[in-house]
């Protein structure tokens, strides 16, 4: 039987949080959908230095500060996977610093071969404020899969009323809350996870009836 992997990866220094619980809920949708397995990442137990703009990567397809932190790792965790949801809140309308570094320090996949080509991904976000940077981080991230030749993927729910992406906000109609009580984010949420894995096992599942020869 066929089987993908998806590695949702919070994009927030804080563990357990908001950003988390959108992205717990897209991994758990998608972990329903038979032949699936999900994988939750925190950066935050990461260490990842900022690139230096040393271009070594572009000469020689590495990148030396792989042996001074945890960059190394990751880049097999993300090569491993079928498909990755990158969750992460808005920080002034921008991705938080270590989302942009794994972003930055991602090169060498790409110099060397384009090793995330073909890959799904999709991107949920969080803000405070309903106007608060959401979209943008949302963007960003799919540009940042563009960038590496992937497959980007949203949600596929009713479209009268579900939004293809996962973006909560802290501001409710009466207060402020948390996205565990934001239910659309969290239904749009799942609607990305659910997507993101059925796309992913047809991917898969064309790749290798195309390696054996038999007819799609």
């Amino acid at each position: 039987m066929v089987s993908v992997r998806v590695l949702g990866i919070s994009g927030s220094p804080r563990k357990g949080r908001n950003t988390e619980h959108l992205l717990r809920a897209a991994l758990e949708a998608a972990s329903k959908v038979e032949g699936v397995e999900t994988e939750l990442l925190r950066l935050s137990d990461y260490r990842v230095l900022p690139c230096d703009g040393c271009n070594i990567c572009v000469r020689e397809g590495v990148c030396p500060l792989d042996e001074e932190d945890d960059m190394g790792e990751l880049k097999e965790r993300l090569q491993e996977a079928d498909a990755v949801i990158i969750a992460a809140p808005s920080y002034f309308s921008s991705v938080p610093g270590i989302l942009k570094n794994l972003m930055d320090r991602s090169r060498p996949l790409k110099m060397g071969g384009h090793l995330l080509s073909g890959k799904v991904i999709s991107a949920l976000s969080v803000s405070a404020l309903r106007s608060g940077g959401g979209e943008a981080v949302v963007e960003e991230i799919l540009r940042f899969g563009l960038t590496h030749g992937m497959i980007v993927v949203g949600g596929c729910g009713d479209p009268l009323i579900q939004s293809w992406s996962g973006i909560g906000t802290l501001q409710g109609d009466a207060g402020w809350r948390r996205t565990s009580d934001d239910g659309i984010a969290l239904r749009d949420s799942r609607g990305v996870g659910r997507r993101v894995a059925q796309v992913a096992l047809t991917l898969k599942r064309g790749r290798l009836q195309e390696g054996s020869g038999h007819p799609r």
